[in-house]
């Protein structure tokens, strides 16, 4: 099939680990044999970053438009945002006439550019299918017209939603759930797999004498790095890994690598690492978790349902996201007692296998075909 992708969160030279999830997954509909285009709307007042040498292996096609960014600010009744949307169902209309694309559907990835593909591509009459991994879907329909909103969502020929409560949320707005899939996220297991300590270090060039925790994600407060770097500062020989950006900025003696990375870096890193923790307070379907799980790392993150759903006791402890000192115990727990600490690892890895990614894809697009043919 001839798939066309929508998406404004994809990997970027710039941008090497935005929607690395989305790239993934996107990859291995390339493996499985259809033709794919992904068109990922490029924000033109985004500040420049330095380019890395590459993201990660691309087997698609990927055109870039760009388009004018109003934000989603508040102005009386009204979000901005409708600016910000209308900016970018331009460029999808653009880049599909100038490149006369063919497409048999689309598949577009969160809500937002659910939204932005049924309004860009209404006259080719091809169905959209929109995945959903917010980790808040009802707070950012306010940015839209009710009747918009409505008329958009309910213009989506199905739904692949990542957790039954993302499910229930999209069955709430009107959406029958026969046109909804539930299917957590998953993880390349042929990329995202437990390399050697030692050598990874080395490669690194990260030290040998500490444990080493890893984080990845947004440098955000509800992803909380701050909350992971205040709970390890009161313990010997432990230092974080920090993989991502945003506008928080951990720094202290105990942080060791800060920044972000290309995807195929990630699971070097992780292998490198003792322990992985996300004290999040919200999320869809973790995949920095799944990707950890097939690292071989014990997990310390959220007592939330999202984070339940994809961590067992064997090889977690799950918190208070916003208690540091649960947080500070459950890390000292782990690293503390190297036999435990083993058999986490050895249960993270074999429970790692429910998320295969390539089994992923292909369960979405029967899902797909089975919509399109009924």
């Amino acid at each position: 099939m001839k798939i066309l992708v929508v998406s404004n969160n994809y990997p970027s030279l710039e941008y090497p680990t935005r929607g690395v999830f989305v790239y993934n997954l996107i990859q291995q509909f390339c493996k499985l044999g259809h033709e794919v285009t992904v068109i990922s709307p490029k924000n033109i007042m985004a500040s420049r970053r330095k380019k890395v040498e590459s993201y990660g292996e691309e087997n698609c096609t990927v055109y870039r438009p760009k388009f004018i960014s109003a934000s989603a600010r508040k102005i009386g009744p009204l979000y901005t945002y409708m600016i910000t949307n209308w900016g970018q169902v331009k460029a999808v209309q653009r880049t599909v006439r100038k490149h006369n694309l063919e497409f048999d559907f689309v598949y577009a990835h969160f809500m937002m550019n659910g939204i932005i593909a049924v309004n860009a591509l209404k006259k080719y009459n091809k169905p959209v299918f929109c995945a959903i991994g917010e980790s808040n879907l009802l707070g950012f329909t306010k940015w839209y017209p009710k009747d918009y909103f409505k008329k958009s969502s309910h213009g989506i020929h199905g739904y692949i939603a990542v957790s039954n409560k993302l499910k229930d949320q999209l069955v709430v707005f009107g959406i029958s759930p026969d046109r909804i899939y539930m299917k957590p996220n998953a993880v390349d297991l042929t990329k995202f797999y437990k390399r050697n300590k030692e050598e990874m270090r080395q490669k690194y060039n990260l030290p040998t004498d500490l444990k080493l925790v890893a984080f990845v994600g947004r440098f955000m407060q509800h992803k909380g790095p701050l909350r992971v770097l205040e709970a390890v500062k009161n313990l010997a020989n432990v230092g974080v890994l920090f993989m991502g950006s945003g506008p928080q900025d951990p720094e202290g003696d105990s942080v060791i690598f800060k920044g972000s990375v290309p995807s195929y870096q990630i699971p070097e890193l992780l292998s490198a690492s003792d322990l992985f923790v996300l004290p999040t307070q919200k999320e869809g379907s973790c995949n920095a978790i799944a990707e950890a799980l097939a690292c071989g790392l014990p997990v310390v993150s959220s007592d939330i349902p999202e984070v339940r759903d994809q961590c067992t006791p064997s090889f977690s402890i799950l918190v208070d996201p916003l208690d540091v000192e649960g947080l500070e115990k459950a890390i000292d727990t782990i690293l503390s007692n190297e036999e435990r600490r083993i058999e986490m690892s050895s249960n993270a890895l074999e429970y790692s296998k429910n998320f295969e990614i390539g089994e992923r894809a292909s369960s979405i697009l029967n899902f797909i075909k089975g919509r399109i043919e009924a």
